[in-house]
């Protein structure tokens, strides 16, 4: 009559706790570490700006008065560099985890624009102009045509030459830059407030830590009374402690198994070809970096559930060996030990 509650125990409460519980502790590995997420913006490759040539650039600038993408992205390519995009990305997820982990006061991301405004004030804005001149789709009023605070043209009349346009945006571009601040802030000033936001006091790998402590106290807790209830000695404690432990640990062991298996080089190459992102316009060496990245993610992934599951799966099967090297005259219940 032991074993029945001792069963219910670990069918309905220890496994699933534990499973959840190791299944936790391996998305803590790598979920909330800033290096891990720095180390895959790391490669120069991923800041090529596309050239806009497919159909997927389209639509318009929001807040820029119909500004069509396209053309605002292939103008953009000649002030925006790699190095300034690859800056922003570094920065802009040091300060996310910089609110994540508790040490900032608000969410509020922010963007450095001078480098993009000093380079619109020089030769590069010459180049900003013509290009965006020869881009703009053809249409609209003479009178409509004009660069200044907060505005750039969206279209370019027919009564206007390329080359007289590129000189109207060219002598524009003073006001205009003047109206871009030198921090652009990304993040909704709302949110910053919102009492569901994190503050310092409440960091969320604080909250996920608590999360893994709380479940593994759980899970633990009714593991070690089902071993308590299952078992009247060593050897039968030891038992329904090891295998009610392997479980759990095994699941997670081939989770991690899995997530390696289910995307190897190959096939992961194929999945990220099949978006055809050379017809967008993206570089085959973007591509190329965006498949290393997502080969790193997964391996990290993976590698954090593979590692939980082992020592899990190690602590289980040593409890078992323990429980096999007691003698076989002490396993008895009648004989207790």
């Amino acid at each position: 009559m032991r074993r029945v509650p001792a069963i219910l125990l670990v069918i309905f409460f220890a496994a699933p706790l534990l499973f959840t519980a190791f299944m936790t502790v391996g998305v803590s590995t790598w979920v909330l570490d800033r290096g891990f997420y720095l180390s895959l913006l790391q490669d120069d490759r991923l800041y090529q700006l596309p050239t806009g040539t497919g159909t997927w650039w389209v639509g318009d600038i929001q807040g820029m008065q119909g500004l069509e993408s396209r053309a605002a992205l292939l103008a953009a390519r000649e002030v925006v560099s790699p190095a300034w995009m690859k800056a922003q990305a570094l920065g802009i997820t040091g300060q996310l985890f910089d609110f994540l982990q508790g040490r900032g006061n608000g969410f509020d991301l922010t963007v450095d624009m001078v480098p993009v405004k000093t380079a619109l004030r020089g030769e590069a804005g010459r180049r900003f102009a013509d290009t965006l001149a020869r881009q703009l789709p053809v249409g609209g009023s003479a009178a409509d045509f004009a660069t200044g605070s907060k505005r750039l043209p969206v279209a370019r009349p027919p009564s206007i030459s390329v080359e007289k346009a590129s000189a109207i945006i060219q002598a524009g571009l003073p006001a205009f830059i003047t109206s871009v601040p030198d921090t652009a802030h990304l993040s909704d000033n709302q949110f910053s407030r919102s009492p569901w936001g994190w503050g310092p006091r409440f960091p969320a790998l604080g909250a996920l830590v608590l999360a893994d402590v709380i479940l593994l106290a759980m899970g633990l807790g009714f593991w070690i009374a089902a071993g308590f209830v299952g078992g009247e000695t060593r050897f039968e404690r030891l038992q329904w402690l090891g295998w009610p432990l392997l479980v759990p640990a095994a699941g997670v062991l081939l989770t991690g198994l899995t997530v390696m298996l289910a995307f190897p080089p190959g096939w992961l190459g194929w999945a990220i070809g099949q978006a055809h992102l050379e017809t967008q316009g993206f570089a085959p060496s973007f591509v190329d970096a965006l498949v290393a990245a997502a080969r790193q993610a997964i391996l990290r992934v993976g590698t954090g559930f593979i590692a939980t599951g082992a020592i899990a799966a190690g602590a289980a099967l040593g409890l078992l060996a323990w429980s096999w090297s007691i003698p076989a005259e002490e396993r008895s219940p009648r004989q207790g030990a």
